[in-house]
């Protein structure tokens, strides 16, 4: 379950353009001791809102330069260009004097409301302009069973393994409804900080559908989020239809995805590489 404590922070406005946090990284957002990248990249994102007093992100650009393991973690915030309507700033999450990673976004006013045309639906995917049902798709609950990190949300299979001996099979897309699993007594998370959450934890389904994820590990390098104006306003417990596609090469992989509402208005798109190790 996502607890929205776990984006609170210690510290805050350190100088004019700058702000300093800080927060214990926790064990289970960890896989085997190592930290999950969704979570370092969107305690990074929840910082700079906290940072700016903003609403609304149109960007964010994360470069991952180790990993990081439970324990305190610090958050330097700094604004590298600031404007009356937008602006962008940069978050470096690092632990123990090491630099874990770094992101850079914008936030700007015109994302505050929804865009007046949509981005059409894929109808080669769904030609009936309708998209799958969550309720009556099949669970996925062996994802958060497997892994501990993952139990922040509810997903529904529409194109995705049904369990982890079949990746490593098939040809590398996926397609699955995501929605934040949050207790309704419980400080609600920013639905921009899960969209990071949602985009780490299944872009990397794609190219692990022919690698697998047995003896193969992905490693990421990077991870961007590119929003649709009005994205924010999508509650983070409403299902989001998370798609990706990927490519695997001799030591690298590369995915791309998207997020959409579930009237199939466009909310994100999704890119990462990697390393495969």
């Amino acid at each position: 379950m996502l607890d929205g404590r776990d984006f609170a922070f210690d510290g805050g406005s350190t100088g004019e353009h700058t702000s300093r946090f800080g927060r214990d990284l926790p064990e289970h957002w960890c896989f085997d001791g190592r930290a999950f990248g969704g979570y370092t990249s969107a305690l990074a994102l929840a910082a700079v809102f906290a940072h700016s007093g903003r609403a609304a992100a149109a960007s964010l650009s994360v470069t991952f330069v180790e990993g990081g393991a439970p324990g305190p973690v610090e958050i330097d915030v700094r604004t590298l260009r600031g404007g009356r309507t937008a602006a962008v700033y940069e978050a470096t999450v690092s632990q123990a004097g090491r630099t874990i990673l770094i992101a850079s976004s914008w936030l700007a006013d015109g994302w505050l409301n929804p865009p007046s045309v949509d981005a059409p639906i894929p109808f080669e995917r769904y030609p009936s302009a309708e998209l799958p049902d969550p309720a009556s798709s099949p669970s996925l609950d062996w994802i958060s069973q497997t892994y501990r990190s993952l139990q922040f949300a509810h997903r529904r299979g529409v194109d995705y393994p049904s369990g982890l001996r079949e990746f490593g099979r098939h040809h590398p897309e996926v397609a699955l409804w995501v929605a934040a699993d949050c207790a309704p007594d419980e400080p609600q998370v920013h639905p921009q900080v899960v969209d990071v959450l949602h985009a780490d934890a299944h872009l990397f389904d794609a190219p692990g559908k022919v690698s697998g994820f047995g003896d193969t590990w992905l490693l990421s390098l990077d991870l961007s989020l590119v929003w649709q104006p009005g994205a924010h306003l999508l509650a983070s417990t409403s299902w989001r239809l998370l798609e990706a596609r990927g490519s695997v090469a001799d030591g690298a992989c590369t995915a791309y995805g998207s997020l959409r509402g579930p009237d199939g208005a466009l909310l994100a798109v999704l890119t990462s590489q990697g390393l495969v190790r």
